[in-house]
């Protein structure tokens, strides 16, 4: 997809993550598995485990969750939960990893244990929903949209699937499907009528309005998502309302959201190349 004025990163994810707390960070329990499949309830020994991975993945601790996750799945083989916790802890390594075959590497495990907490339980959502976020970062959008649809099918309602969908039409090329951008609002405004506090949701939205040229909403919107995001702040937040600003004129305040972006330091090189471009024309 040609980029237009702005650039939407391709985040992992933990940029998807970075204020939703169901990716990755293990917090939301899956749905309920039926009565016929494998252990609904994990026993003592693989809770506890789970319980200490959940921990770890709010606190950073990438390769400590992945420990405790794959001690909870050697307790419990059909606990779906210890697998689906073991999938974000390889999700999350990925988003950390500087070398790109090893990112590569964890986001192949990542996939194998998503697919295992399936298997073990054919309504965890959440699984489906995070499976989609590893074939998004490998740029594998058609599967993307199909792991997450099946995700709502599950929970029509969940806000986390509704913005992951709409960042995956973000990506599909305007000049094939005219609707692109369309499908994208409607994903974006589904997950914030489900979850009025999601400030990912707000901006995905502020870059629909951006890719439109409608720089009033989309500063409203980026706004928006920059102040319920502030408990877990990110680039990616600023980068929209950065080029809103500078689009509506706000000269001052894009400079001060461009400085705010390069205070994160962000390793993504062309993200950095597309920062240092608009602060260059928003003088």
């Amino acid at each position: 997809m040609t980029a237009p004025a702005h650039w939407w990163p391709r985040c992992s994810a933990v940029a998807l993550a970075a204020a939703l707390c169901i990716a990755l960070t293990g917090c939301a329990a899956p749905t309920p598995a039926p009565a016929h499949t494998a252990t609904v309830t994990p026993g003592p020994a693989a809770q506890k485990h789970i319980a200490a991975a959940q921990a770890a993945l709010k606190a950073g601790k990438f390769d400590g969750a992945r420990q405790e996750a794959a001690a909870a799945v050697q307790a419990d083989p059909n606990s779906s939960e210890a697998q689906y916790l073991l999938g974000n802890a390889y999700n999350r390594m990925a988003g950390a990893e500087t070398d790109a075959q090893k990112a590569r590497d964890d986001l192949s495990k990542a996939v194998d244990a998503y697919m295992a907490a399936i298997r073990l339980d054919a309504a965890n959502g959440a699984a489906y929903t995070n499976l989609a976020t590893v074939y998004y970062q490998n740029g594998q959008f058609d599967e993307a949209q199909k792991q997450v649809e099946q995700a709502l099918k599950l929970k029509p309602d969940d806000p986390t699937s509704h913005y992951v969908l709409g960042t995956i039409y973000l990506q599909r090329d305007p000049k094939q499907a005219a609707d692109t951008l369309d499908k994208a609002q409607a994903e974006f405004e589904a997950a914030i009528k489900s979850d009025a506090r999601m400030g990912a949701a707000y901006i995905g939205l502020a870059n629909v309005y951006l890719f439109r040229a409608d720089y009033p909403k989309a500063l409203q919107n980026a706004q928006k998502g920059v102040e319920l995001t502030q408990d877990s702040p990110s680039p990616y937040a600023y980068w929209a309302l950065a080029q809103a600003q500078c689009a509506s004129g706000d000269k001052t305040g894009g400079a001060k959201s461009i400085e705010r972006i390069n205070s994160f330091n962000p390793s993504d090189p062309l993200f950095k190349q597309q920062v240092q471009a608009l602060a260059d024309r928003c003088k």
